[in-house]
């Protein structure tokens, strides 16, 4: 498979690095392809780092996997996750969700099945009709594919109510990514939703209005025992009310929260003037809270919690930069001081999260490298360099060993 790769190549799970890494992903798999030619021997160790995680970026390939799986039923036995996350235009989303589910079927020991829909939209059709809302009922009627998705991200323009009462077909979900666009006057979910195994909420949000009941009924319909990780990434978050509702109705079971506006270039609301984001009543929700993401730029002000053992803090870029005189100390040690379980706060880099996203903190933990340590991953969109305290886009030597060199200076 041209693009199947093995999971530690894999690591940022963003659609901008897979597609723009591909020819590193050709190479590495052409090796494997020729290894595993060699001799008998060679095949059998080899196929199975050729197929246990598969990564599918074009329709194409999912339809040659699917030929593959079915006439070989012995390497859908290797397949123990599947990633698909390519374009799907409207004529191929009965096939596609057909494929996916003839996949399924032919692996027995998958377990875990993410399913990221990239919806080809026609020029010609209202922006307002929701084919991603489509190919998930066309998902959820086939045999196998509702109950063997694990990881599902999905937009949802102006059809929550009607996207939501679809979810109760995927009964195995853990990671749940909703992309949502509503405008004043949309339907808001109405019927209880439980789904036992969700441990991942994570909500980006295009709001249209001032009428944001949506949050609210959000928190008045749904069930999640299991949740332990909420994202909500929106300029919406400027007003606190907005996630108070979803907070403190899951907060206490929470043990990562990330609560992010990436907007830094609106033209209108610059970021620069934001004020930071209210964390006192944040934190006292979420008494079992381990991990905190959020942005700012300005120094930040911290009630005492018990637990909270990691703070992130995305950042403008020259805010990173000590030879800018904006360059500030964003958690001062008073601040520190009233987190005993404080183990480090990390600076994140704002130009990294059209990369990367709200989920970074969690695919690169802040405890990756040591306190001496450094790793740097090279894609052909940007290089990125995680020091003790600090994940940035790697430019220049001489930025880079300023930044790294620099940072007793900024936290």
């Amino acid at each position: 498979m041209e693009y199947t790769v093995p999971p530690t190549q894999h690591f940022l799970d963003s659609i901008v690095i897979a597609r723009d890494n591909r020819s590193s992903r050709s190479c590495s798999l052409q090796t494997l392809r020729n290894n595993v030619l060699v001799c008998k021997y060679w095949y059998n160790v080899g196929i199975s780092f050729l197929y246990r995680h598969v990564v599918v970026l074009q329709s194409k390939q999912l339809f040659a996997l699917a030929r593959v799986v079915s006439n070989n039923h012995g390497l859908g036995e290797i397949i123990l996750s599947l990633h698909l996350q390519c374009y799907i235009s409207v004529s191929q989303m009965a096939t596609v969700a057909m494929a996916a589910d003839s996949i399924l079927a032919a692996t027995p020991n998958l377990t875990k099945f993410t399913l990221v829909p990239v919806m080809k939209r026609p020029r010609f059709l209202s922006h307002d009709h929701n084919h991603d809302h489509e190919f998930l009922r066309l998902v959820a009627l086939t045999q196998n594919a509702p109950s063997r998705t694990t990881d599902l991200h999905i937009r949802i323009n102006r059809t929550l109510k009607d996207t939501l009462n679809l979810m109760p077909a995927f009964t195995y979900l853990t990671t749940l990514h909703l992309v949502v666009i509503i405008v004043e006057n949309d339907e808001l979910p109405t019927e209880n939703l439980h789904l036992a195994f969700l441990e991942e909420l994570h909500i980006t949000w295009y709001w249209y209005g001032r009428d944001m009941n949506a949050f609210s009924a959000l928190a008045d319909t749904l069930s999640l025992p299991s949740l332990r990780r909420l994202l909500l990434t929106s300029r919406a978050l400027e007003d606190v009310m907005v996630f108070e509702p979803l907070l403190r109705k899951f907060g206490h079971s929470l043990h990562f929260v990330s609560l992010v506006r990436p907007y830094m270039n609106d033209r209108y609301n610059f970021y620069d003037f934001r004020r930071p984001l209210p964390l006192t009543p944040l934190l006292s929700m979420c008494p079992e809270l381990r991990h905190l993401a959020t942005d700012t730029c300005v120094p930040i002000r911290m009630p005492a919690h018990a637990h909270l053992t990691w703070v992130d803090l995305w950042a403008p870029r020259r805010i990173l930069d000590p030879s800018e005189q904006s360059a500030v100390t964003l958690m001062p040690h008073e601040e520190k001081v009233k987190l005993p379980s404080l183990r480090g706060v990390r600076l994140l880099d704002m130009s990294l999260f059209p990369f990367s996203g709200a989920r970074t903190p969690l695919l690169i933990p802040p405890d990756m490298v040591g306190s001496t340590e450094s790793v740097i991953w090279s894609y052909s969109s940007l290089d990125l360099r995680h020091d003790p305290g600090l994940l940035y886009r790697k430019r220049t030597d001489d930025v880079d060993d300023v930044l790294a060199e620099s940072l007793e200076h900024r936290l």
